[in-house]
This record gives structure tokens, sequence and C-alpha cells, in this order.
């Protein structure tokens, strides 16, 4: 019993002194993220910025449509792709590190900027949903998600890219043309 308790308060000693592990730093005065490397101010920027004219040829959106949420107090903006796949855009006020849930969330690098990642199975459908919660900004943050719709399921259950891998990518040209306009 005492080398088991020697041992287990050693491994404990040990892994204390190794550091916080690359996601686990959190609510104990640590940041989740990265030093940002540029900011977005949420409160004026307009989501449907983050898609130029060329982005929704390559995507082969179908359709734009901009929208309210949360009681009217965010903006959004929804593109869906001929393929099947709905991506949106959102701001919140609210800072991302708020959406880590260490449960079912993971800390991912978007273009230099830090994101909680949570893959889930959209409600109704069970089909395939990624969301990334954007560290923009202190006090607010940008989600940005993309859902299989029925119309896609055949086109991504066979093996092809993931739905998150999709959606970084996809994401880290968003913030590139946001950061562009509000420089502007």
């Amino acid at each position: 019993m005492r080398t088991r308790l020697a041992i287990t308060l050693a491994v404990a000693v040990i892994l204390t002194g190794c550091g916080p592990m690359p996601g686990d730093e959190d609510r104990d005065g640590q940041t989740l993220f990265p030093a940002r490397q540029f900011a977005l101010d949420v409160t004026t920027l307009d989501p449907c910025d983050a898609l130029g004219a060329e982005d929704r040829d390559r995507l082969d959106v179908r359709t734009t449509r901009p929208g309210r949420s949360q009681d009217n107090a965010s903006r959004d903006c929804t593109w869906s792709t001929r393929d099947g796949l709905g991506y949106t855009l959102q701001t919140f006020d609210v800072s991302a590190e708020e959406a880590f849930d260490t449960g079912d969330s993971e800390i991912v690098d978007v273009a230099g900027v830090g994101a909680v990642q949570r893959r889930a199975s959209a409600p109704g459908t069970g089909l395939p949903l990624c969301q990334l919660v954007l560290d923009v900004a202190d006090a607010a943050s940008l989600r940005a998600q993309l859902q299989v719709t029925p119309p896609g399921e055949a086109d991504t259950s066979d093996g092809r890219r993931d739905i998150c891998d999709r959606l970084r990518d996809d994401t880290a040209r968003m913030l590139e043309n946001l950061r562009a306009a509000q420089t502007t």
C-alpha cells in the first residue's frame, strides 16, 4: 500500500513538474491559445465578407444568406453549396476560451489563430458537423461551422477529406478576407 502511494505521489510530482501540455492550459491563469497575431473587431465586421466571389466559386456556393441569432445579438452568414455542405460564420460576444470543454473539444491552430474545435453529429440528421470557435478578440469570438446536409451525405461518406480539416482550411481563407476588410 505504501509503495503504491509513493509511486502515485512520485508520478504526480513528475507530471506537475513537466508543466501544462498543449490544450491543458485553461482557467488556472494560463491561456488556451497562442499569442494572437491579429485581432478582429467582431462588433463591426460583416460575416458575409468572409467569402469573396472567388471563394464562393471555388466552394460552388449556391446561396448566401445573412442573418441574426442569439436574440438578435449575433450576426451570421450561411452559405449552402451545390454539393450538400452548409457553412456558417457567426459573431459571439464571449471569448473563445468560454467554448472550451475538456470533454469533447480540442485546441487547434487555424492559420495562426487559436480555436476550439468540436466534432459532432447534426441534430435531427446525425450527419457530420464541425465547429470552430476562433480566438480573434479579448471579449469576443467567431464561430465557424461546416455541416453535411442530406444532399451531401453520399459525397462525404466515402472517406473523403475530413470535415474538420476542410473547415479549418476554408476558415483560414475567411480570416484572411475579414482581416483584409478591416485593414482597408
